[in-house]
């Protein structure tokens, strides 16, 4: 088996990485967002239980702070669309809906940030966002002023119902206006989404790597295991293109984690928190926070989880077909034992419906440490064994489950 030798692999990823150098998402976003759940739940009297309005928001801050997330490294939280008002005010300025953010967007961004957390909204670079509430276009200026007076951390822009020619130019001139600012506010764009999906171009990947933080690419998660397979399968098929145009200030973005819905097995739910991690993906919850089973919890604070996504280096796990259903992600990553051998985290996916048997040497994914490594089940947080570069290492993976590894050089 070929594999491409670990210092030209990190040393061409980390080539290619800088690029909107605004100091920002040096490793991926995590926190919460409205939209998955919450959707554009504006009728709080029909739907009380998902009424997206102040109250919602301060309780998120609230649990991030008192629940452990915080200290997890969960630090956004953030608005998604249907904030607003209808129409803008005699100002050209956008508006809070009154009824359900009676304090501002100030005064929420306040409150945040008092926790020691940070604070995200959405707008789009069209003239209404995809829920048909007031967008950005032609008030790219005025609204760059408004979310910088507002303290934004974090701004999620959208495009629906936009030309392929302007969304081509809008997203750059948007940034360019928030850069003006001089308020710093991670940049996530659905730019490369429009363009595949809607318009049928390839995205230049190029030129988004260096305008945004973050980007959405494919179809918005659901909370049903079919979704989530979709997503997965993509980054295994696009990782070629994906790998190069990722690392520290630009992210690929799979969409949001469907926990806390119900709607996934525990095995399910592994494997997307792991997948996400191995690939150094943003880390966002949509759900309501108190219908986190302790499981999901758990999982969602497993600290050892978490640093492979935060890992510095930022890199995309590399994705090996062992059969139909089950696929080995192999990731390097830190520490490192001196210069030369690295850490790796391994990914051992079954994504079908029976057990699946699994073997592999260390030696055959790059790992060439003479000394040999130590082995961590990281889901389990126990130590394995430690193992040389040529012993193989065997398991049995449970269906529509992962079993998660990382390998620590002696």
């Amino acid at each position: 088996m070929s594999y491409l030798p670990v210092f030209l692999f990190v040393t061409i990823c980390l080539d290619i990485m800088y690029s909107l150098e605004n100091g920002l998402a040096r490793t991926p976003p995590m926190g919460w967002m409205s939209w998955g759940y919450y959707k554009c739940g504006v009728d709080c009297k029909k739907n009380p239980d998902t009424c997206l309005n102040e109250q919602l928001i301060i309780s998120v801050a609230d649990a991030f702070y008192e629940e452990g997330y915080l200290e997890a490294g969960y630090e956004y939280i953030i608005i998604d669309d249907c904030w607003s008002e209808r129409r803008r005010d005699d100002k050209g300025r956008l508006v809070a809906d009154a009824k359900r953010f009676p304090s501002g967007m100030k005064y929420i961004a306040d409150y945040i940030h008092s926790k020691g957390l940070k604070f995200g909204m959405y707008t789009t670079v069209g003239e209404v966002t995809c829920m048909h509430y007031p967008g950005s276009r032609n008030h790219f200026e005025v609204d760059a002023k408004t979310f910088a007076e507002w303290d934004l951390d974090y701004l999620k822009v959208d495009g629906c119902f936009v030309e392929e020619q302007f969304l081509n130019k809008a997203y750059i001139k948007l940034g360019q206006y928030l850069n003006i600012t001089g308020r710093p506010m991670v940049y996530s764009c659905s730019w490369p989404y429009y363009i595949q999906y809607i318009h049928k171009k390839t995205p230049d990947y190029e030129q988004i790597y260096r305008h945004c933080n973050l980007w959405r690419n494919y179809h918005d998660v659901s909370s049903h295991w079919p979704a989530i397979k979709m997503i997965v399968n993509h980054y295994k098929n696009n990782y070629d293109t994906f790998h190069k145009f990722h690392g520290p200030g630009h992210w690929h973005d799979p969409d949001m984690l469907v926990f806390g819905t119900n709607s996934l097995t525990e095995g399910q739910s592994r494997i997307q928190l792991s997948v996400y991690a191995m690939l150094s993906a943003p880390l966002l919850i949509s759900c309501d926070m108190t219908q986190i089973t302790s499981l999901e919890k758990r999982l969602l604070q497993n600290l050892d989880l978490i640093s492979i996504g935060q890992d510095a280096l930022g890199l995309m796990a590399r994705p090996y077909t062992l059969d139909e259903h089950l696929t080995l992600w192999v990731k390097p990553r830190l520490p490192m034992k001196g210069d030369s051998y690295m850490s790796f985290s391994f990914a051992l996916v079954n994504m079908g419906d029976m057990d699946n048997f699994i073997s592999f040497t260390p030696l055959d994914y790059g790992l060439d440490s003479i000394d040999g490594y130590t082995v961590m089940d990281v889901l389990n947080s126990v130590f394995v064994r430690n193992v040389t570069m040529h012993q193989k290492i065997t398991n049995t993976v449970p269906a529509e489950d992962v079993i998660l590894y990382t390998l620590f050089p002696l």
